[in-house]
């Protein structure tokens, strides 16, 4: 829009002869385009700036003495030349595209994005490029247009969700749709390399010996105690165990052990009274 640059003149008018009541003299010389209009009528009791005011739109004076007053030109308050209306850009159907304030979309450069399914809950968040917002938006929700080039404009986006791995992608963005495809895995948690063994039902004072299989060592362990990790390289691998304890038969025992944590029963007889 063209700003109206104000004309600035001096109008002294003096009450005297001007049609019969009005006259003037000593007024500035001014142009085409800011001369005032002559009179139309009597001042009667007027002041000079008033009257001016009254008898010529766009007009601003302010009063010297009784009989003179210092007048501009003004454009009248948001008023805009013809034929400088802004244009407004269009998403090709004569509405304008979504935008974010901060990073308006030129006519023509709207980039939309359709994602693609992904797990509950999952959200997108732009790491580079135009980014329209730079928070983690919800997939299941309208996505902001993106200002693309004809050519082409690169865009990085994070992709999340709970219990999933986030992945980063690289996309090419052109002006029009854009699908937007995307693949969030599950972490694999690897399981232990080792077994953990708890003895239960052993009898008082009970010991456990590892005999056969892949023992953590040969020694004899307290049977309520912590008995040690056991390095598997696979699960279902059978350890032979001797028990002891006062009053008790020796026990010998075969059991499958897993990775992880195993609970193994102990069963043991008591020995004959006297012996």
């Amino acid at each position: 829009m063209r700003a109206a640059t104000p004309a600035s003149l001096t109008l002294c008018v003096l009450f005297s002869g001007l049609f019969g009541l009005f006259g003037a003299s000593g007024c500035t010389k001014t142009t085409a385009d800011s001369k005032l209009p002559e009179p139309q009528a009597g001042p009667g009791n007027d002041s000079c700036a008033v009257y001016v005011e009254r008898v010529a739109s766009g007009v601003r004076c302010q009063a010297i003495d009784a009989s003179r007053c210092a007048c501009e030109l003004v454009a009248s308050a948001g008023t805009t030349p013809p034929g400088d209306a802004p244009l407004l850009p269009t998403d090709g159907g004569g509405n304008p595209p979504p935008t974010n304030p901060q990073n308006p979309v030129p006519a023509g450069s709207a980039a939309t994005l359709v994602f693609a399914p992904g797990p509950a809950n999952a959200t997108v968040k732009c790491l580079s490029g135009p980014c329209p917002v730079t928070t983690a938006e919800v997939l299941t929700a309208p996505y902001p247009a993106i200002a693309a080039a004809p050519s082409g404009t690169s865009v990085q986006f994070e992709f999340s969700a709970p219990d999933y791995k986030s992945v980063v992608n690289t996309y090419t963005l052109y002006p029009g749709t854009n699908q937007i495809g995307f693949t969030l895995e599950k972490p694999v948690i690897a399981p232990p390399d080792s077994a953990t063994v708890e003895f239960q039902g052993a009898p008082d004072g009970a010991t456990v010996e590892c005999v056969s299989g892949p023992c953590p060592d040969k020694k004899v362990h307290t049977a309520d105690k912590s008995f040690p990790p056991i390095k598997l390289e696979k699960d279902d691998q059978t350890l032979l165990l001797r028990f002891n304890a006062p009053g008790y038969r020796t026990a010998m025992t075969s059991f499958q052990v897993k990775r992880g944590p195993n609970i193994i029963p102990v069963l043991m007889e008591r020995k004959p009274a006297g012996k």
